[in-house]
């Protein structure tokens, strides 16, 4: 915090004798104090540091300065009250940026998108996304991962198949990100074969899934009796280090024992409890 303030303090110093800092430079400050202090904090360097107003007949409250605010500045505060939850001020932010004039970028679509993706506006959020192609720029993985995770926590896995390939078609590599989204939303869907499609060319490619992803997978599997295969999928993940979680175990062991395989079930509390689970 000490390094934070006199940071602050360096840039209150230069604004003061009139020398603007880089936006590089407060862009970094904005950042590091959100992430420090809060987004609203960060917010209140922001205001302090770049032009609000034009100063006009109100020099006692306002002072111009001549560095501006650029899209990164924006994206960072967006960013940072998107993580807090604070989706309100993201869409606030966004139409402050748009009123000083600054272009977003794909990233600033991104973040927006997944604000409104995570009120469940998904509408909204695929009004953006053509809006976006319609001002020429390209989605990127971030913005193609925020969608597709907005769709598969909505239910609609069809038309996040749809982006999948569209993104796939663009040359745009899926990462772990994009797979275990999509096993999510086949999950929720129930449709746990094509959710162990998306694992198996997942791990084909070297990607590691979380442990919740391998609960999901794990709990898809047992309510449709796969039990020997849900336990497969436990033993590989546990070679390549991914740790199970306690409900993974619990649910495995009850099917297990359902299936009358009391050797195995025996096997899996003996590691239950070897790991910290009760």
């Amino acid at each position: 915090m000490k390094r934070l303030d006199g940071s602050i303090e360096i840039v209150r110093m230069l604004m003061s004798r009139r020398i603007s800092p880089q936006v590089c430079t407060c862009n970094a400050l904005i950042s590091e104090v959100s992430k420090c202090c809060g987004a609203s904090k960060g917010y209140e360097v922001y205001k302090e540091v770049f032009v609000v107003g034009n100063g006009e007949g109100e020099s006692d409250v306002k002072r111009v300065s001549k560095v501006r605010p650029n899209v990164h500045t924006f994206n960072a505060l967006m960013l940072c009250f998107y993580r807090e939850g604070l989706l309100e001020k993201v869409r606030e932010v966004w139409c402050e940026m748009e009123s000083l004039g600054c272009v977003p970028n794909s990233y600033s679509y991104s973040v927006l998108m997944a604000a409104f993706c995570e009120e469940g506006k998904v509408r909204e959020a695929e009004d953006l996304w053509a809006e976006m192609k319609v001002k020429g720029l390209e989605p990127d993985i971030v913005a193609f991962n925020t969608l597709i995770d907005g769709l598969c926590k909505s239910g609609e896995i069809i038309r996040a198949e749809e982006l999948f390939t569209e993104m796939e078609l663009n040359g745009i590599k899926a990462t772990c990100v994009t797979y275990e989204n999509l096993i999510n939303g086949y999950c929720k869907a129930a449709d746990i074969n094509s959710a162990m499609l998306i694992y198996r060319d997942m791990c084909r490619k070297d990607f590691r899934p979380q442990s919740l992803t391998v609960e999901l997978l794990i709990r898809g599997l047992c309510d449709k009796g796969m039990v020997l295969e849900a336990l497969e999928i436990m033993k590989a993940m546990r070679e390549v280090g991914v740790c199970p979680t306690g409900i993974s175990y619990e649910l495995l062991i009850k099917g297990l024992c359902v299936d009358g395989k009391m050797e195995e079930v025996l096997k899996l509390q003996a590691e239950m409890v070897g790991k910290g689970f009760k």
